[in-house]
């Protein structure tokens, strides 16, 4: 769980399995603090807000795959407000899909961006590319962008707790909640199990989703 240098590993350097995971985060807020940790006082610097293994993927990968299918769109799979785009690189190997990640970079987070990511706002990016889905992973709080991308009437997957992140106003619209196993975010308790982050979708039909909702 330590790099060389002595801080706790880069959780997202690569993607590892839920207990693998749980097991570090639980050893860094004993002896360090999860927040601290995922503001990039880790290994690799980076900033962290959902936290991503693969259980948790392939998840989401099962609900933007049957999204595909069931409306047909040819357009691609757009992340909005990506960050580092840490998210679309995993999920993109397993969605037959092109996956696209944007961010506008307003300096709000110290991230390192690769070049890759591209400097879009959600609508800028949503008008550019006629997105199939839209995934929305941890919008800044207070963010009216998640509020503008649902309007759109678009498949949307929202992504984090919602006390934390996004506009309060945004679950005035009808959403599916997802389930929230094997979600895991910077705000959890993790030793004492209380986890906060779930997966919501937008402009979708429950009927889509049988056997996959699980209760919040």
């Amino acid at each position: 769980m330590m790099h060389p240098s002595g801080e706790y590993i880069d959780v997202h350097e690569h993607l590892m399995g839920y207990q693998e995971t749980l097991a570090l985060l639980q050893a860094v807020e004993k002896d360090f603090g999860v927040r601290r940790y995922c503001n990039g006082y880790n290994a690799g610097g980076r900033w962290i807000f959902q936290i991503f293994n693969k259980e948790f993927v392939t998840k989401l990968a099962q609900i933007v795959k049957t999204v595909l299918l069931r409306t047909g769109k040819p357009g691609p799979v757009l992340e909005v407000m990506a960050g580092d785009g840490r998210l679309t690189e995993f999920l993109g190997p397993l969605v037959d899909r092109q996956t696209v990640a944007t961010d506008s970079r307003d300096g709000r987070y110290d991230i390192a961006y690769p070049k890759w990511v591209e400097r879009l706002g959600a609508l800028e990016a949503i008008a550019h590319y006629s997105p199939s889905i839209v995934i929305a992973c941890w919008e800044p709080y207070l963010s009216m962008a998640g509020l503008d991308v649902i309007k759109k009437r678009i498949p949307t997957l929202w992504i984090g707790d919602p006390q934390w992140c996004g506009h309060q106003d945004l679950f005035r619209s009808r959403s599916i909640p997802m389930g929230s196993e094997y979600a895991l975010c910077r705000h959890d308790d993790f030793t004492g199990g209380t986890l906060r982050s779930g997966i919501f979708l937008f402009n979708c039909r429950s009927r889509w989703f049988s056997g996959q909702m699980v209760e919040q």
